[in-house]
C-alpha cells in the first residue's frame, strides 16, 4: 500500500470513528419513572416536572415516561425491578425500602420532625446521604429525597390522646415499626394491601388509616372516615431511585445532567408542597372534621411511642438520632 493510500486510510477510520462518538452521544435514552401515587400528589407532580425539564435541558434526547398508581407494580415490585435493570428509575415509599436496607429505618421513627423544614434540612444532610449512597450496595443509586408531606390519621371517632387510640383497628403499610407504632399506641395495627383500603374501610374490616393528604383526597377515604386527626407522625420522604445497572451504563455527562435536574426538581416541589396540602385541606374541611392536636398532645403520642425508639436505636444508631435533633434545633 502506497504512502497516499495509507494516510487515506487512517484519515477515514478517524473520521469514522468521530462519527460513531458523535452519534452515540446523540443516541435517544430511554427512561421508565414509575411510581405508586395518583396525578393529584406532590411527589407525582415532581415526577412530571423532573420529566419536562430533563427533556427539554437535553434537547429531546432524554424521552421520559412517567407511570404513575402502580401501572407497573407495588412499591416492593418496583425496587425489585430496579434491582434487575428491567426498570431505570422509580419513586417508592422510604417505607418500603426497609425491606432492603437498614439506613431509611431512620425516617420511620414517629414524631422525628418538628416541622418540614427541619425533615428537609436531614434529608439534605449526610444524614440523608449517607442514606442514598447506602443503597448502592443494594443495586440501587439513591438521587434525591423528596416528600409527601406529613402523615395524618383519619378516623370515625374524635382521637386527641393516646387512650383514645385503644382497640382501634387501623390499617398500616407492611412495615415492622409501622405496625409497632400503633400496636405502641395501644390500636390494632393491620398490615394491608393499599387498594383494599377503601373497601375495607367502608365495610367496618378496619376503623382507621393513615396517609399524607394528598392520599387521603384522591383516594377518597373521607366518604368512608368523619375525622382527620393532625398526628403529624412521619413526614413522608420519597427516594428517587435508580437501577444501578443503567446508571453506570450512562456517561459522565448524563449522569451530571440528571443530577442538576433532579436537585432543581427537589427545590421547586419543596416550594409547593405545603400549598398543595393546605388546598387539598380546604377540601376535605367541608366533608370531614379536622382535629389540630396542640404541641402537648402531640408530645403524648411521641412519649407514648418511645417503646419504638427503645427498640431499633441500636440499628439506626443512638448517634444518628441525636445528629437529627441537633440539626433541627440548629434551625430554631
Amino acid at each position: 500500500m502506497s504512502k497516499k493510500s495509507s494516510i487515506f486510510v487512517v484519515l477515514l477510520v478517524s473520521m469514522l470513528l468521530v462519527f460513531n462518538v458523535s452519534l452515540a452521544s446523540a443516541s435517544t435514552v430511554n427512561i421508565r419513572i414509575a411510581h405508586v401515587a395518583l396525578e393529584i400528589t406532590p411527589i407525582a407532580q415532581a415526577m412530571e416536572r423532573f420529566a419536562e425539564v430533563l427533556m427539554e435541558r437535553s434537547g429531546g434526547r432524554f424521552n421520559v415516561h412517567i407511570f404513575p398508581n402502580s401501572v407497573l407494580g407495588g412499591n416492593r415490585e418496583l425496587i425489585e425491578q430496579l434491582q434487575m435493570g428491567t426498570l431505570e428509575m422509580a419513586a417508592p415509599s422510604a417505607a418500603f425500602l426497609g425491606g432492603f436496607t437498614d439506613g431509611t429505618a431512620l425516617f420511620d421513627l414517629p414524631y422525628l420532625f418538628d416541622s418540614p423544614e427541619g425533615a428537609f434540612a436531614v434529608f439534605d444532610s449526610e444524614v440523608g446521604r449517607n442514606i442514598l449512597d447506602g443503597l448502592r450496595e443494594r443495586n440501587l443509586v439513591g438521587l434525591d429525597w423528596y416528600a409527601m408531606g406529613w402523615r395524618n390519621l383519619t378516623a370515625n371517632r374524635e382521637i386527641r390522646t393516646p387512650q383514645d387510640m385503644h382497640g382501634l383497628r387501623i390499617r398500616v403499610m407492611e412495615n415492622q415499626m409501622h405496625i409497632d407504632h400503633f400496636n405502641a399506641l395501644g390500636a390494632s395495627a393491620t398490615p394491608m394491601a393499599f387498594a383494599e383500603v377503601y373497601t375495607s374501610l367502608q365495610q367496618g374490616v378496619i376503623d382507621a388509616q393513615e396517609n399524607p393528604y394528598s392520599q387521603i383526597y384522591s383516594q377518597r377515604f373521607h366518604e368512608v372516615q368523619n375525622y382527620i386527626i393532625e398526628t403529624q407522625h412521619i413526614f413522608d420522604p420519597v427516594p428517587l431511585v435508580m437501577s444501578r445497572i443503567w446508571w453506570d451504563n450512562l456517561s459522565p455527562e448524563d449522569q451530571q445532567m440528571i443530577i442538576e435536574v433532579s436537585a432543581e426538581t427537589v427545590a421547586w416541589q419543596r416550594d409547593i408542597i405545603n400549598e398543595i396540602d393546605g388546598e387539598l385541606r380546604n377540601r376535605l374541611m367541608e366533608s370531614v372534621t379536622i382535629i389540630e392536636l396542640t404541641e402537648e398532645e402531640r408530645a403524648a403520642f411521641r412519649a407514648a411511642a418511645q417503646p419504638v425508639y427503645d427498640a431499633n436505636v441500636d440499628t439506626i444508631g443512638a448517634d444518628v438520632i441525636a445528629r437529627v435533633a441537633e440539626i433541627q434545633a440548629e434551625l430554631r
